[in-house]
């Protein structure tokens, strides 16, 4: 009895043996063939009159996700946003609601200019996409001719049809209080559009990225061996030919950041330099000390716009849109009187959340 009882003692725990084995096996083997195997991938293009450079990483083993699958469907996301918002295109829809077309609008665009209006009202008017006949005016949009200094009485003949509570959508259709208002969605749309393509990669299950259209980054998740991804913000340089350089190094991740800067474009007219950036308020180049501005937050549009509404603030009045909301983060580059000399030094400010992100 003694005998049978140890054999069957032994028999048990043999079995036990082998069929904890074979779960432990089947745990590995599905551990494994459950983890993706991410492969790096990046693609380029054009893109409204600019460039376009996406980074990210997918998964080896599912098929339609290399840069090669990818780039025509993102190619064909950007032509379709060009006749959606392009100035560069006759036939998108902002050409034709600026001819006063009777169209239904897209999605986008309805949205677009809601996010627009938000962040106008948001800045108090400084950002403003009716600054379309300023920017005509000055000879900055296709076909208007060289750049030039409208008079007085010109500008506020223009500043009548100004202003961004001047249209509205009713029924998917503009509604302007002015047939010469005309919009200009420049210093929203590839912010707008970098929100768009990473949203396009999102439903293809990608995690890691950093999408890039034009300078305006969107970026998401952490590479592979647990970095985050790694932009520059340009020094400003006094010629716009110069070659650019680094002045501050940034780690991001679940962040979009913009930078708008106007030491690159300009033109200049009786000896003096004039910016391509208007003030929507007065109709006139913004002349101050703020050399560029760097904005920091979820969506890459919203950074895109704010950036362009600092500046038209100039340094003071963005330092204190900034210190009253502490949902954006900001580096802001600008000039100062080097006392007892006729030289301009660089000075630099930033939120305290954007100075954790800056890589020593």
């Amino acid at each position: 009895m003694s005998f049978g009882k140890k054999s069957a003692l032994a028999l048990f725990f043999s079995v036990l043996a082998v069929v904890l084995l074979a779960v432990s096996l089947l745990f590995l083997q599905t551990s494994c063939t459950s983890k993706p195997r991410l492969q790096f991938q990046k693609m380029m293009g054009i893109a409204q009159g600019s460039y376009y450079a996406i980074s990210y990483y997918a998964d080896a083993r599912k098929e339609g996700l290399s840069a090669n699958a990818l780039q025509p469907e993102i190619d064909s996301l950007l032509a379709a946003f060009d006749l959606c918002a392009s100035l560069w295109n006759d036939s998108s829809e902002i050409c034709r609601v600026n001819r006063n077309e009777d169209i239904e609008l897209s999605e986008a665009f309805c949205d677009m200019l809601a996010k627009s209006q938000q962040v106008s009202e948001l800045t108090g008017g400084v950002f403003d996409v009716t600054v379309g006949p300023l920017v005509q005016a000055y000879g900055f949009t296709p076909g208007s001719g060289p750049s030039r200094l409208p008079g007085d009485e010109e500008l506020i003949e223009i500043l009548q049809y100004v202003g961004w509570q001047k249209v509205r959508i009713e029924d998917s259709r503009l509604i302007k209080d002015h047939p010469l208002l005309r919009l200009d969605f420049n210093a929203i749309a590839q912010g707008y559009c970098s929100d768009m393509v990473s949203e396009y990669l999102e439903s293809k299950g990608i995690a890691a990225y950093l999408v890039d259209i034009g300078g305006e980054i969107r970026t998401r998740g952490l590479k592979p061996d647990g970095s985050s991804w790694v932009v520059g913000i340009e020094k400003p340089a006094q010629d716009s030919l110069a070659q650019q350089s680094i002045l501050q190094k940034l780690a991001l991740t679940d962040n979009s950041i913009v930078t708008s800067g106007n030491y690159r474009k300009y033109f200049e007219a009786g000896g003096q330099r004039y910016s391509h950036t208007i003030n929507p308020q007065t109709g006139r180049p913004v002349q101050h000390n703020l050399l560029s501005a760097t904005i920091l937050c979820k969506d890459c549009w919203e950074a895109d716009a704010l950036a362009t509404a600092c500046m038209v603030w100039g340094t003071d009045p963005s330092r204190d849109f900034l210190q009253k909301h502490p949902e954006y983060e900001a580096y802001l580059i600008y000039t100062e009187p080097v006392p007892g000399t006729d030289s301009l030094a660089l000075r630099t400010w930033c939120t305290p959340g954007f100075s954790t992100l800056i890589l020593e």
